[in-house]
């Protein structure tokens, strides 16, 4: 009890670690969000600029989600080698030249290297700072502060919402989103230290000695938690801490199992329509006929989203991984099976006039669980593999995730003249069932353990008995 109410009141350190690295997925969410403020413009042939076609844009659109595939590959060796902090420091200053270069671009080619490069980066910046905040967090705050990552990326596709409500052109609204999201992050990340686990796996103890002080205050037993870091390190891992060699271990049995697990709960979690339909929010409310402005229920929608992942914030480490998973898909298959009922009786020719409302309401109450399911799975990426392969572990999984994406961003507008908006919300409420199945049945609480804790839960099936932490 002492133990856990020293570290609250030396946490500073930690939440100022939080808001840096959440700092960090602004950019990841201006990025998201950025194709739907600017695409009227460069789609409008009357205006004075750039011009993109149909396929054009379907490009710029997809080239993100190529491009952060290949950054997620390509950060996870980053890591290893450079730590998250570096790379981070890297990846943020290339990322504002890369905005400020779109911004004066005259030629469509280079717009769209631009933005397959900036995909990259993005790739960097999402396995780095996930894998940072997980390693820099105590257990009994960890769920609470991951939270940060996903308000950023919230908060970013809302920044770049408002700034396309405002009479600028698509060149300005780049120079204000590329300057805000990366400078004030760049010089902060310069005052921190790096992940002690991280100073560990390369053997640099006495400085990992140095980053928890000061993480968690002069007055906490650091030694002691760096002792548990080490001794967890060399007894599972054998210092396994190049790249082939973390590649050989992910080969256990015990890995592939999580690998396998955490892939598909990351599939069938972008199914549930979190990404496509912040995408398409414009012509989905068109389609339902909705007479409301669509910039402004994009700004609505990304409101929500923000205050739910703040919600999620606030009650990750109360309620438990599990039991908010299950009841987030739950309310989510909900709310998309009323959202496929609408739209069936619209397409059938049913005067649904009187129902008008019904498509604003199932948005309104599915986006704040929706992102609680995002928050979720950000949180069991960074918790499930151990120190040894987390790096390439995380890695793997954001490839998984960005291709998920691509897939469900691209297969949204081909689903719809298929089978209709009913079967594209029906089809993403039963993987909402299917995600809540696997979490009941295969998912172990990880609430209040430690990273090393968590691993042993995965490696040999421990029974921990959790208590609630001290608020």
């Amino acid at each position: 009890m002492d133990r856990k109410i020293t570290s609250a009141k030396n946490s500073d350190a930690e939440v100022t670690c939080a808001v840096l690295a959440g700092l960090t997925h602004v950019v990841i969410g201006t990025n998201l969000g950025l194709p739907g403020v600017i695409l009227p413009q460069l789609t409008d042939p009357t205006h004075q600029d750039l011009f993109l076609n149909t396929s054009q844009v379907a490009l710029f659109g997809s080239l993100l989600h190529v491009g952060a595939m290949a950054g997620s590959l390509m950060g996870g060796i980053l890591d290893i080698y450079l730590g998250q902090r570096v790379t981070l420091l890297l990846a943020i200053p290339f990322c504002l030249v890369l905005w400020l270069s779109m911004s004066f671009t005259s030629a469509v080619w280079v717009l769209q290297l631009l933005r397959a490069l900036l995909g990259i980066t993005q790739g960097f910046i999402g396995i780095a700072s996930t894998n940072y905040l997980a390693e820099v967090t105590q257990s009994e705050i960890r769920g609470r502060l991951m939270s940060f990552l996903d308000i950023g990326r919230q908060s970013g596709i809302l920044l770049v919402f408002v700034v396309g409500c405002l009479d600028l052109t698509w060149r300005e609204v780049m120079l204000v989103c590329g300057c805000v999201t990366t400078v004030p992050t760049f010089i902060g990340l310069l005052f921190l230290p790096n992940s002690p686990r991280w100073l560990v796996t390369r053997g640099r103890v006495k400085e990992a000695h140095d980053a928890l002080i000061f993480l968690r205050g002069p007055h906490y037993d650091s030694k002691l938690e760096l002792q548990s870091i080490v001794d967890h390190f060399n007894n599972v891992t054998v210092k396994k801490t190049s790249t082939m060699r973390q590649m050989k271990q992910m080969q256990e049995p015990n890995v592939l199992y999580r690998l396998l697990f955490m892939a598909i709960l990351t599939v069938l979690a972008q199914f549930t329509g979190s990404v496509s339909i912040v995408t398409y929010v414009v012509p989905i409310f068109q389609a339902a006929n909705s007479t409301l402005n669509s910039y402004g229920s994009a700004v609505s929608i990304a409101g929500l989203r923000v205050a739910g992942t703040l919600v999620f914030m606030l009650v990750v480490e109360r309620v438990g991984r599990r039991v908010l998973m299950v009841t987030s898909c739950l309310v989510c298959s909900v709310s998309l099976l009323l959202l496929g009922v609408y739209f069936l009786l619209q397409n059938t020719g049913i005067d649904v006039s009187i129902l008008g409302w019904l498509p604003l309401i199932s948005l309104l109450v599915y986006m704040p669980f929706v992102v609680a399911i995002q928050a979720l799975l950000s949180i069991l990426r960074s918790e499930m593999f151990s120190t040894s392969v987390r790096a390439i572990a995380v890695s793997t999984m954001f490839v998984v995730f960005y291709t998920s994406m691509f897939a469900v961003t691209q297969t949204f507008p081909i689903m719809t003249e298929v089978i209709g908006e009913q079967g594209v919300f029906w089809t993403y409420g039963s993987s909402c069932l299917l995600l809540a199945l696997m979490t009941t049945v295969l998912l172990p609480e990880t609430r209040g353990l430690t990273l090393e804790e968590v691993d042993d839960t995965f490696r040999y099936g421990k029974k921990i008995v959790l208590t609630i932490p001290c608020a």
